[in-house]
């Protein structure tokens, strides 16, 4: 015989085993939802830097080891995409520096359009001041006018080619040696 309160426990715990079994459901399906597993793998990445396919080249003329008394400073960017100097002429007179600077292209498979441009050069003294921009056959491909209100000029360099840079400035009667030190930067830009 069975105990006067043990058929009510054995109702209720009949009714909540259904309750308590979805419960530890739940409680099983909530701690398997938070299972995260995490696999790493190794990758190796390279990076470079690809240069551009025309780049400035000191030409023989310039530079100060070359002509100290003249060039005072010059200097190729990094990038090979610029190059800035400072350029001292002679008062009452013309000077030429035949091989400024260089334009090499290094692209054995395709020819560039080349744009070269530099702020406007606007001393007084200066009556002509120009890069001529030639083949090494001595032919000229196009002229940058540096007292121009926009100094620009635009070419086409040939597949492994090397154009040079021929500087030219005239100073006017009455320029000085200390107010014609003309420093100037010339950017490139290849296409």
């Amino acid at each position: 015989m069975k105990a006067p309160g043990s058929q009510s426990r054995l109702r209720k715990l009949a009714s909540t085993r259904p309750l308590l079994a979805i419960g530890l459901v739940v409680v099983v399906g909530v701690a398997a939802a938070a299972i995260t597993l995490t696999y790493t793998t190794t990758t190796t990445v390279t990076t470079s830097v690809t240069p551009p396919p025309v780049q400035f080249v000191a030409g023989s003329d310039s530079g100060p080891s070359a002509l100290t008394n003249y060039v005072t400073a010059y200097a190729i960017s990094t990038n090979k995409t610029s190059m800035t100097a400072t350029v001292k002429g002679v008062p009452e007179s013309t000077l030429v520096i035949g091989s400024y600077l260089q334009l090499q292209n290094v692209d054995a498979g395709a020819a560039h359009s080349v744009t070269l441009t530099t702020p406007q050069v606007s001393n007084a003294y200066v009556t002509a001041y120009t890069l001529g921009i030639y083949t090494s056959g001595n032919v000229l491909q196009d002229t940058l006018d540096l007292r121009a209100a926009s100094p620009t000029v635009t070419f086409s360099l040939p597949a492994s080619t090397t154009y040079y840079g021929k500087l030219t400035l005239t100073l006017a009667t009455g320029a000085g040696a200390d107010n014609v030190a003309l420093t100037n930067a010339v950017t490139l830009t290849t296409v």
